[in-house]
């Protein structure tokens, strides 16, 4: 996987911020959209449209590919899952078992913590060892064992990562409901543009967990870690580590990005 994720994310138009011109969104819209910004970001789409600048053919695909969405049926079948099930709860145990790694390295003295790290960087996943079950950490996740120790064992440079850059630290995150809910805020963007919903029925469909969202978080720097966390447990790999999180900062450090102009309460 490792090869094929590079060379995957080397194709990827995200060095920058991309930006639409052409539409005008209500406020709702501009709050749906600004919530599908990480992965629109990601992407390299739009992150301040409804459309995602992507051609009508290359979206079709990518979406059939992935999601197995082809139509308005299957569409909303998937826009009911996210909305109700999605990935959130069963990711949970997860990302609480990188909590724990990075409270045992947290609570760990300063010295001791360099020198664990350059010589015995286990040292902390076993100070954790009471949170780390990975055959049942598996078993709920669907991620393999192997995939979780990898997650793991290279988990602190990206929670220090999420705590210098996103101001956020792992017990601010108790809830993984971001990655459910900007997956269902693009999908409904890519269902607009490929007309299998009309305009009109974007907010509804794409705000089915917007309370969720704001009850859950303070502001979208918290949304971006939330979602970061439950993108690395989905899949991990360090080139999906440098992507998420070097997108995600330029939707904080960009004068023009919604995050900056759209109020997140």
């Amino acid at each position: 996987m490792g090869i094929r994720d590079t060379l995957g994310h080397a194709l990827l138009d995200n060095d920058k911020l991309h930006f639409s011109t052409a539409e005008t969104l209500t406020a709702d819209e501009q709050w749906l959209v600004t919530l599908s910004a990480p992965l629109s970001a990601f992407n390299g789409d739009f992150v301040n449209a409804v459309a995602t600048g992507k051609d009508d053919g290359e979206l079709r695909e990518g979406i059939a590919e992935v999601w197995n969405v082809h139509d308005r049926e299957s569409f909303e079948e998937t826009a009911r899952w996210l909305a109700d099930e999605g990935q959130r709860s069963t990711y949970l145990s997860t990302w609480q078992a990188v909590a724990a790694i990075d409270e045992a390295t947290q609570s760990t003295p300063a010295v001791l913590r360099l020198v664990m790290d350059a010589w015995f960087p286990a040292f902390f996943q076993i100070k954790a060892r009471k949170s780390l079950d990975y055959r049942a950490l598996a078993a709920e996740s669907g991620r393999s064992v192997t995939d979780l120790t990898q997650l793991t064992a290279g988990s602190s440079s990206w929670v220090n990562a999420l705590r210098k850059h996103f101001k956020t630290s792992p017990p601010q995150i108790t809830n993984l409901v971001a990655w459910d809910a900007v997956r269902l805020a693009s999908l409904s963007r890519w269902a607009v543009q490929l007309g299998f919903i009309e305009r009109g029925e974007f907010a509804g469909f794409a705000g089915a967990l917007n309370l969720q969202v704001r009850e859950a978080y303070a502001d979208w720097s918290q949304v971006s870690a939330a979602y970061i966390a439950a993108g690395l447990i989905w899949r991990y790999s360090d080139a999906r580590e440098e992507h998420l999180l070097r997108t995600n900062r330029m939707l904080l450090s960009d004068a023009r990005s919604p995050y900056r102009s759209v109020p997140f309460r």
